[in-house]
């Protein structure tokens, strides 16, 4: 379908040459012609020689044997001076009618006699022998009369006229010429007519074959009926016929392989040449996806690109065609580097199509003739990996749970189920009544949101913690009115509140069914521990506030290592910090120290809290952190300090610290005032953050912390020692200070 150049169509005529056209029949018939014209010039004209010469030749011996007899007759008259008797002979000559004349001379050269009228300038014979001389008209003969002793008496010299001869001779030269060219013309014509039947004939049949056969007329065969060259000229030519035809049968079946492999194959290929404009050459594939802009004449830019000329991408591929042919054929794979790889193809409004494009020369006398372009619909491929994303995607997701099972992560998720189920509940107690509610209402609701957000966002609970954002704008957007009044009323938000609500609950009852799925023990993996949490909390009903062995061991067997309250955070940092465009990691020290149990309880949604605050306030941007000598990355660090009779954790960072001026101008407090400028830190809707995020800036996070501490007898406090970064000290409330570092 693609070939290596344009090649014009078997019956395109041939431009025919300058000048007038002549047939071999005619250019042998003119040769012939010319060659016996020419012989028969030549035989004739020795053949009239030799008449003519034949002719004078018998008129030069008897003109001889007259001259010589009246020589003879002279010598008595000359050798006694006798001129009557010397002109008497000469008369005897007046009978001859060819004489034109005879003169004859003494020995002292004076002329004896004469008869006729003999032309000037006979002379010139009185000196010479015997001569004969044939001039154009006549002949002349002379002889010397001699006596019987040799002794020379005179000259004799007689003239005979050639006219007779002359007459004879035209004669015979017009016979032989019609003769002569009658015979030419015969033969002429008997060669003509060979030569006609023989070779022109046979030429003829053979050009109007070659002729049927340039215009595509198949199975051509000539019969020539010889033997010679002309036959077997025949017999080439037939075989090559043979040839071509099954030549054109095999490229014919060839062609239709190729074409159908082209239109079975999933590429789109076209053609176009050095002007960008597409050729014939269309695969079935391209007119599908293409469609009319496939046709020829439309340029390569226009079938990829819908923006026209203007476009910037159609402007770039117009550049590099240009770019294409002019490059040499070894470095196009370079050029083909610069070619746009793949494009997305709009076929209809809302049918868009991923194509992957390859760009491929077509040569012609290492030169680019053309070039190819394979374009390949990888749509659906492109869709089929974005769902196989997906799933990796989940399935890793599966596989992050099961490591948690694997490390006691379990029960961390379990944990969160049921005091996230506990804080729904307390939602749902607030907005119950659908009576008016009061600032503190609205801001517990808020705290309770927020940090059942923060935790289903560390489990990837994307769509429950989508869910509780929804209810928590909702919420936000009446708090500053909540503020202004003492109650406000909810009525046209209670139904909606609630609804959504009960969304919240019905994700939670979803995750867990998920959990339990993922699960290699089933739903035994919501209450499963060490030991039963059930016995756990049942004996230490029974102990009660006893001392003594068998009190520390339910206290042991309820308490929860630090190390698996962050299983899951270790993993979040540095996706939170990249939200923010920040760089951060998460370090846990004291891995193995063990918690009590109320505090395990609160202390995941706690250290969440601190953590995403940390990195929302705390950590600075990389270049940020660069221009302070810092390095890009920062560190969180989560500290247990396994004290007496109860553990200290700290939560701190190496990020800008905490403005406490900033924080007290916000709030409308006296900055000089330390202590109670650390304590704004946990007041409800004080933050230092300017914009509202999915991170921070509600002012909630930290009031939810302390709510939660003090919940279960906990107090947590900044740590004012630190000079760079922050850190949150969390103690139970016997122990008398705070500490820091494990100091």
């Amino acid at each position: 379908m693609l070939g290596s150049a344009p090649v014009p169509p078997p019956s395109a005529p041939h431009r025919r040459r300058a000048g007038v056209q002549l047939g071999i029949g005619i250019k042998l018939a003119a040769a012939t012609v010319v060659v016996l014209t020419s012989v028969t010039i030549l035989v004739a004209n020795q053949v009239i020689q030799k008449t003519r010469d034949d002719l004078v030749s018998a008129k030069a011996n008897a003109a001889s044997m007259m001259a010589d007899l009246l020589a003879g007759a002279l010598t008595a008259p000359l050798d006694f001076g006798d001129r009557d008797a010397a002109q008497s002979d000469l008369d005897e000559l007046r009978s001859n009618r060819a004489l034109i004349g005879a003169v004859a001379w003494g020995s002292d050269a004076e002329p004896v006699a004469k008869v006729g009228h003999p032309p000037e300038g006979l002379s010139v014979f009185t000196a010479r022998g015997a001569e004969n001389q044939v001039l154009e008209r006549e002949i002349r003969v002379a002889r010397p009369v001699l006596r019987d002793d040799g002794r020379r008496l005179g000259t004799l010299v007689v003239v005979f006229s050639l006219e007779p001869e002359n007459a004879a001779f035209a004669a015979a030269r017009r016979n032989i010429l019609e003769y002569a060219g009658l015979v030419a013309a015969m033969t002429a014509f008997l060669l003509l007519a060979f030569a006609r039947w023989q070779i022109v004939r046979p030429l003829a049949r053979l050009v109007d074959a070659a002729r049927r056969v340039g215009k595509g007329e198949r199975a051509v065969r000539v019969n020539v009926g010889t033997s010679d060259e002309l036959g077997r000229l025949a017999d080439v030519f037939n075989a090559m016929s043979a040839a071509i035809l099954e030549r054109e049968g095999k490229l014919e079946m060839a062609t239709k392989s190729l074409r159908e492999l082209f239109d079975n194959m999933r590429e789109a290929i076209v053609a176009f040449g050095p002007d960008g404009r597409l050729g014939s050459e269309v695969s079935k594939q391209a007119r599908q996806i293409f469609g009319e802009r496939a046709e020829a004449g439309h340029h390569v830019a226009e079938l990829l690109y819908r923006g026209g000329p203007l476009c910037v991408e159609s402007q770039a591929l117009r550049q590099w065609v240009d770019v294409a042919f002019d490059a040499e054929l070894d470095v196009f794979p370079e050029v083909a580097e610069l070619a746009p790889r793949d494009v997305w193809f709009e076929r209809a409004p809302g049918d868009r199509r991923f194509l992957r494009l390859e760009f491929c020369p077509v040569v012609s006398g290492q030169k680019i003739a053309r070039i190819m372009l394979l374009a390949t619909d990888e749509t659906e491929l492109r869709r089929l990996e974005e769902s196989v994303k997906t799933k990796d995607e989940e399935h890793a997701r599966q596989i992050a749970a099961m490591r948690r099972l694997i490390a006691g992560g379990g029960q961390v998720f379990v944990r969160f189920i049921e005091i996230s189920r506990e804080r729904v509940a307390r939602c749902s107690e607030l907005l119950q009544g659908g009576g008016p509610l009061s600032p503190a209402d609205i801001d517990e609701l808020l705290q309770l949101l927020h940090t059942m957000k923060g935790e289903a966002r560390s489990f990837d609970l994307e769509r429950l913690a989508d869910e509780i954002m929804t209810l928590e704008d909702e919420l936000a957007g009446v708090q500053a009115r909540a503020r202004s009044e003492d109650r406000i009323s909810v009525d046209g938000y209670s139904v909606s509140w609630r609804s959504r609500l009960k969304r919240v609950a019905d994700e939670l009852t979803r995750a867990q069914e998920t959990f339990v799925d993922a699960s290699p023990v089933g739903r035994v993996i919501l209450d499963q521990i060490t030991v039963r949490r059930t016995d756990v909390a049942r004996l230490a009903e029974l102990i009660g506030a006893r001392d003594g062995e068998a009190a520390e061991i339910v206290r042991r067997l309820g308490a929860r290592p630090f190390g698996e309250v962050l299983a899951s955070l270790v993993e979040r940092v540095p996706r939170w910090a990249e939200n923010e465009g920040k760089r951060a990691r998460l370090e846990i020290d004291g891995r193995e120290v063990p918690l009590p149990s109320d505090l395990a309880r609160v202390l995941p949604g706690v250290i969440i809290h601190l953590v995403r605050n940390a990195i929302a306030h705390g950590i600075e941007r990389p270049d940020a952190r660069i221009r302070t000598g810092k390095p890009e990355l920062g560190v969180i660090r989560a500290i247990c300090i396994e004290d007496q009779p109860l553990p200290t954790i700290v939560v701190e960072d190496d990020g800008q610290g905490i403005d406490l001026d900033a924080l007290a101008t916000s709030a409308g407090v006296d900055p000089s005032d330390l202590r109670r400028a650390r304590e704004l830190l946990f007041t409800p809707g004080v933050s230092t953050k300017g914009d509202v995020s999915d991170m921070a800036g509600r002012g909630v996070g930290l009031a939810a912390v302390r709510a939660d501490l003090l919940s279960v007898g906990w107090l947590i406090e900044v740590d004012a020692s630190r000079r760079i970064g922050a850190a949150f000290v969390i103690r139970p409330r016997t122990q008398a200070a705070p500490r820091s570092n494990g100091e």
